[in-house]
């Protein structure tokens, strides 16, 4: 079975494969944020060199939308269409998250009397400048300071800018008619792919793994293009696990590990049986955005927590935000977007 064949198919489990990303990012930041005790860390930093469970997911995320937008433009090459949609999956549910973090969360936490809290400039500066999600501020005035990972509200929020981004250019390459045509497309993916693999090659640091994402991201978008020829299969995915596998321990195992995990995502999203999702409820978001502040609340309040008490009470709260969030913003949100006559996508 090919990409192209299964993408046809009306059942996949993308839908739980975003909810398996987010549950990820809040079990390694179960860890990143606590006091740990030494040699403590989680079970895919143990396993894997170079990445823990949050980094992980973000790498699943962005092979996942980098995959289902661009098959959407290729579907629907429309630029309006597309701003529109993605305006209206990425930035109600986003915008109310921040009136949440400064008006509820950072009134409850900040040490400072909450006139002096609102009347700070520090405070509309983290609105402000989080409006648009590429240049982030992230503390507010006296909030969550005592924190073993201190003054940070909502650390994901970088990788939400980096995808952001890439919708940007995405949108950029669409309205320059590149990305209906396979090999301009082509041609541009793999320029800034190879540009990338040259400086991995010499060294040249990955700021906050924003060269490692954007390869993914573009990786999983020829994948779209060429979705007629790649097959999906049991043996081509234990193939990319065994050579993850017999290159871990060398500088290849990165690049190994993360081809992997982007086929993975085609495996398990297609070969594996299709999982039931009660309503087609997508919490993923909002898990990813309430996740990391719900931590550093519960975090303030009970301090002795260790990663596994952690993990199991946030998961709690965050979903009770995440549930609010898709069906009073973000499903309602999504009604305005135009109906297609082609085989639906999962929201991303």
């Amino acid at each position: 079975m090919t990409l192209d064949e299964a993408a046809r198919s009306r059942s996949d489990n993308y839908l739980p494969l975003r909810h398996l990303a987010a549950l990820m990012v809040i079990y390694g930041h179960s860890y990143a944020l606590v006091r740990q005790a030494p040699g403590q860390s989680d079970f895919f930093a143990k396993l894997m060199p170079g990445f823990y469970a949050g980094n992980l997911a973000v790498y699943l995320f962005f092979a996942i939308s980098g995959y289902l937008v661009t098959l959407s433009l290729l579907r629907h090459p429309g630029l309006w269409r597309y701003v529109r949609n993605r305006t209206l999956r990425v930035y109600p549910a986003y915008f109310v998250c921040l009136l949440v973090c400064v008006f509820a969360i950072g009134l409850a936490f900040t040490t400072l009397p909450a006139g002096e809290y609102l009347s700070a400039e520090d405070t509309w500066r983290y609105l402000t400048r989080n409006l648009q999600p590429v240049t982030l501020a992230w503390a507010l005035p006296g909030v969550f300071e005592g924190n073993p990972y201190p003054k940070v509200v909502n650390g994901t929020l970088w990788s939400l800018g980096l995808e952001v981004r890439w919708y940007f250019y995405l949108g950029l390459l669409t309205a320059l008619t590149v990305v209906r045509r396979r090999w301009a497309f082509t041609l541009v993916a793999l320029a800034v792919i190879g540009y990338g693999g040259w400086e991995w090659w010499i060294g040249k640091p990955d700021v906050n793994e924003y060269r490692a994402l954007s390869q993914a991201y573009l990786i999983a978008a020829l994948c779209a293009h060429w979705r007629d020829r790649i097959p999906v299969s049991h043996g081509a995915m234990a193939g990319f696990a065994l050579a993850a596998v017999a290159l871990h321990g060398t500088r290849g195992f990165g690049p190994a590990a993360v081809l992997a995990a982007i086929y993975f995502t085609f495996w398990a999203a297609y070969r594996l049986p299709a999982l039931r999702w009660p309503g087609g409820n997508d919490y993923s978001y909002g898990l990813f955005l309430y996740g990391f502040p719900v931590q550093q609340s519960l975090i303030a309040l009970m301090p002795a927590l260790s990663p596994l008490q952690l993990l199991p009470i946030s998961v709690a709260c965050a979903l009770l935000f995440a549930v609010v969030s898709w069906h009073l913003i973000e499903r309602p949100a999504l009604r305005y977007k135009p109906s297609s006559a082609a085989p639906p996508l999962p929201a991303v």
